[in-house]
């Protein structure tokens, strides 16, 4: 039996893989041309919503250093001096510092203000801590020509009451009427006794005012 022979550039078969390859690299061409052909860029626009903001670039000033103020100079030694005015030394004289004394204080109210009087064994004080207290009052009598006149009348006394609560003075500083009822007053009133003053708890002499009134209804009274 004969062979047939084909013309091999008729030959399907063996063409098939050339055509295959061709065909194949023809689509992609026209693939990438349709896809550069048709393809569109949309750009849309927006609008800021806080509207537009600028940048400044500002040039900003060197800061100058502060400076260190020196430092302060060194105190100079006294260099001592051949001049004769000046003395060598000087002397202090004793001081002498009494202990016992009591300071004087702000006294009670309604009491005036003073600085103590006297030596330092009899000194009297105007103000205290602690107020005297009358603890004993003698009557004084009442003058007869005064109880004949019917009159009434008033003394106020500067008197000194002593550590010990005794009135040892006794001085008018006004009377009412003049000359009826001092006498009488004095004697009485240095017969009265005081729970003494005291300055931080210390019994002391003071000076204080007492007035002696003289009442038809009421007899005489401090």
């Amino acid at each position: 039996m004969a062979s047939e022979w084909r013309n091999p550039r008729f030959d399907i078969k063996m063409q098939a893989g050339t055509v295959f390859e061709q065909a194949l690299s023809l689509s992609l061409a026209i693939v990438i041309l349709l896809f550069l052909t048709l393809q569109t860029v949309k750009v849309d626009v927006y609008e800021a919503a806080f509207g537009t903001e600028f940048v400044g670039i500002e040039d900003i000033p060197i800061t100058d250093q502060l400076r260190v103020p020196p430092a302060p100079s060194r105190p100079m030694i006294p260099v001592p001096t051949m001049d004769e005015s000046i003395p060598e030394d000087v002397t202090i004289m004793d001081t002498e510092l009494m202990v016992d004394t009591p300071m004087p204080t702000m006294g009670t109210p309604g009491v005036s203000a003073g600085s103590p009087t006297g030596t330092s064994a009899n000194r009297t004080y105007t103000t205290y801590d602690e107020a005297p207290e009358l603890i004993r009052m003698v009557i004084p009598a009442y003058p007869e020509e005064a109880k004949r006149r019917n009159i009434e009348g008033r003394v106020m006394f500067q008197i000194i009451v002593d550590e010990n609560g005794r009135v040892v003075e006794a001085n008018v500083i006004s009377a009412v009427p003049p000359g009826i009822f001092e006498e009488a007053a004095r004697e009485a009133i240095m017969q009265w006794r005081y729970r003494p003053a005291k300055i931080r708890d210390r019994p002391v002499r003071i000076r204080m005012n007492a007035p002696v009134t003289f009442s038809k209804s009421g007899g005489t009274r401090p």
